[in-house]
C-alpha cells in the first residue's frame, strides 16, 4: 500500500506539472498573439501619420509627430504606452512606463528586437510590457513601449488550474481507495495463510501443532480464486495433521522399543567398562615394574582383585536383571567415600597422562541411592576429566552440603566446552570433536547414562565451562542426615586415603581439554 501510495503521489506530481506547463504555455501563446496584433497595428498607424504630416521617414520626422502618435495610439493602448527615441529616451506619452524597470524588453528594443516581459505585482495581478522598435524602410526611427493589464486572463487561468487540480485529486483519491479496498480484500486471506504457516513453523519444534484448528482458520469462505486457494490449503493442513499424528504415534512406539532394548545394552557395556579400565591400568603398571616396588605390587593386586570381584558381582546382577526392584533398592551411601574410592582407582590412569587427582571432600556426605550406580556416574565424570584435561594439571573432586542437598564437583582444566556444546552434551550419542580426546572409541552415551542414573535417584547433573579454562561437572542428591545413626557400625563405608589432598591446581599449559 505504501508503494502504491508513493506511485500515486509521484504520478499526481507529474500530472500537476504537466497541467501547469500546458496552461501557462496557452496563456503565453494568447498574449503573444495579442502583442503581435498590436505591433502590426502600431506600425500601420505610425506610417499613416508620417504620410499625413508630410514628415520624413527618419528619426527627426518621428520626433516631430510624437504628440500625434500619442493621440492616435490611445485607441489601441489607452494611457498605457510611451513614445521613445531609438536610445529609449522619453519623447511623449506615459513617462512612468518608460521609467518602469520591469524587465529586459526595453534593452532588446534598443538593439532592434521586439520583446515583452510578464510581471506579477501581487497575487491576482499580471502586467505585460511590450517594447517594439518602429522600423520604416528597414530603419529604426523610434521605440514604442506598451504596458497591458492581463490580470483578468491570469486570474482565469489560475482558477482553471485549481479546478483541474481539485478534480484530479478527487479522482486519484477515489481510485486509490477502490484499489486499496480490492487489494485488502485480496491480500487479507493471503496474509492469514502466511500467519498460519508461521505458527506451524513455530509449533513444529515443540511438536504441538493443532492442524485441525489451523485448517478451520485457513478456510476464508470466499467463492473466488482466493477462496479456492484457502480451501485447498485447509484440506492440505488437515491431511498434514493426520499424517503428523500418525508420525507422532509411530515415533513414540519406536522410542519405546529402542529404549527398552538399548537401555540394557548401554548399561551393561558401561558397567563392565569401569572395572576393566582399572584392572588394565594396574596390570600394565605391574608389567612395567616387574615387581620392583612391593608396595605398588600389593596395591595393584588388591585393586585388581577388588575390581574383578566387583565385575563378577555386576555380571551376576546383569544375569538377574529381571528382579529390578532388588537391584534398584535405595540404601544410605556415603558419597564422599565413593568419590575417594573412584579417585584412588583412576589415579594410576591420571599419572599415565602426567595428571593427578586431588580431593577436598567432607566426610561423610550421606545420601540415599544405589552405590554401584553412583560410582558409575563418578567414574565416568573423572574418566572424562582425564581424557580431556591438560597434561601437567590436576583434577579436583570436592563436595559440600547446602540446604538439604549434597553436592559433588569434578573440576579440570582444558580446552573447555562451547555454550552450544554444554546444552547438548547430555544428549544420547552426542560427541564433541574427537580430536581433543586422548582415547578413541567413545559411543557418546556416557553422560546420557549419567543423567539417567541421576534421574533414577531424583538428583541433578550439570556442567559449567569456559573455553580454554576450567570445566566443572556437578551432581546434586538429597542429603540423608540421619543415615549414619541408622546403620550398623560395620556397614558404614571406611575412609580410603588418597595420596594428594587439596593440592593446588597446576598451571595449565595450552592444549585440548573437552568433555564428552
Amino acid at each position: 500500500m505504501l508503494i502504491i501510495l508513493a506511485l500515486f503521489l509521484a504520478g499526481g506530481g507529474i500530472l500537476g506539472s504537466s497541467i501547469h506547463a500546458k496552461l501557462w504555455q496557452s496563456l503565453e501563446a494568447q498574449i503573444i498573439r495579442e502583442l503581435q496584433g498590436r505591433q502590426e497595428n502600431t506600425l500601420i498607424y505610425i506610417r499613416q501619420l508620417l504620410m499625413l504630416q508630410g514628415a520624413n521617414n527618419d528619426e527627426e520626422g518621428y520626433k516631430q509627430i510624437a504628440e500625434d502618435i500619442v493621440r492616435e495610439l490611445r485607441i489601441l493602448g489607452g494611457q498605457g504606452f510611451s513614445v521613445l527615441d531609438t536610445r529609449g529616451q522619453y519623447l511623449s506619452g506615459n513617462r512612468q512606463i518608460q521609467e518602469d524597470p520591469a524587465g529586459t524588453d526595453l534593452a532588446e528594443a534598443v538593439r532592434g528586437n521586439a520583446a515583452f516581459t510578464m510581471t506579477y505585482p501581487n497575487a491576482d495581478t499580471m502586467l505585460v510590457y511590450l517594447s517594439m522598435p518602429v522600423t520604416i524602410e528597414e530603419r529604426t526611427i523610434g521605440i514604442i513601449r506598451y504596458r497591458m493589464d492581463t490580470s483578468g486572463l491570469y486570474v482565469q487561468i489560475r482558477q482553471n488550474e485549481r479546478l483541474i487540480y481539485q478534480v484530479t485529486a478527487i479522482v486519484y483519491a477515489l481510485i486509490f481507495l477502490l484499489l486499496a479496498f480490492f487489494l485488502n480484500r485480496l491480500l487479507v486471506p493471503v496474509g492469514k495463510l502466511t500467519e498460519i504457516t508461521r505458527q506451524i513453523v513455530r509449533d513444529l519444534p515443540k511438536e504441538q501443532v493443532d492442524m485441525q484448528m489451523l485448517a478451520q482458520l485457513a478456510d476464508s469462505g470466499r467463492q473466488d480464486e482466493v477462496g479456492e486457494l484457502s480451501r485447498n490449503f485447509s484440506v492440505m493442513l488437515e491431511t498434514i495433521g493426520s499424517q503428523f499424528r500418525k508420525m507422532q504415534a509411530d515415533k513414540e512406539r519406536i522410542i519405546s522399543l529402542l529404549g527398552s532394548r538399548q537401555e540394557f545394552y548401554n548399561n551393561m557395556t558401561h558397567e563392565l567398562k569401569t572395572p576393566l579400565t582399572t584392572i588394565q591400568g594396574y596390570a600394565q603398571l605391574l608389567e612395567a615394574d616387574h615387581g620392583a616396588d612391593a608396595q605398588l605390587s600389593s596395591q595393584g593386586l588388591r585393586q585388581i582383585l577388588q575390581e574383578s570381584t566387583r565385575m563378577h558381582q555386576m555380571v551376576l546382577q546383569l544375569l538377574d536383571m529381571s528382579d529390578k526392584a532388588i537391584y534398584m533398592e535405595m540404601r544410605p551411601v556415603n558419597l564422599s567415600a565413593i568419590a575417594k574410592s573412584v579417585a584412588e582407582a583412576l589415579e594410576i590412569k591420571a599419572r599415565r597422562y602426567e595428571m593427578r587427582i586431588d580431593t577436598d571432600l567432607p566426610d561423610p556426605l550421606w545420601t540415599s541411592g544405589v552405590e554401584e550406580r553412583l560410582r558409575q556416574v563418578l567414574v565416568n565424570l573423572v574418566d572424562n576429566a582425564i581424557k580431556y584435561g591438560d597434561s601437567h594439571s590436576s583434577i579436583l573432586l570436592s563436595g559440600s552440603r547446602r540446604k538439604g542437598y549434597v553436592w559433588l564437583f569434578v573440576r579440570n582444566r582444558g580446552r573447555g566446552l562451547a555454550p552450544e556444546e554444554q546444552e547438548r552434551i547430555f544428549e544420547p550419542f552426542y560427541r564433541v570433536d574427537k580430536t581433543y580426546s586422548r582415547e578413541q572409541g567413545s559411543s557418546g552415551l556416557g553422560l546420557s547414562i549419567c543423567r539417567k542414573i541421576m534421574d533414577e535417584h531424583e538428583g541433578l547433573i550439570g556442567v559449567k565451562s569456559r573455553q580454554n579454562s576450567q570445566t566443572i561437572f556437578y551432581i546434586r542428591l538429597r542429603e540423608e542426615k540421619e543415615a549414619a545413626h541408622d546403620i550398623p557400625q560395620e556397614a558404614r563405608s571406611k575412609k580410603i586415603p588418597v595420596e594428594h589432598k587439596k593440592a593446588a591446581h597446576a598451571a595449565p599449559k595450552k592444549g585440548p581439554g573437552r568433555h564428552a
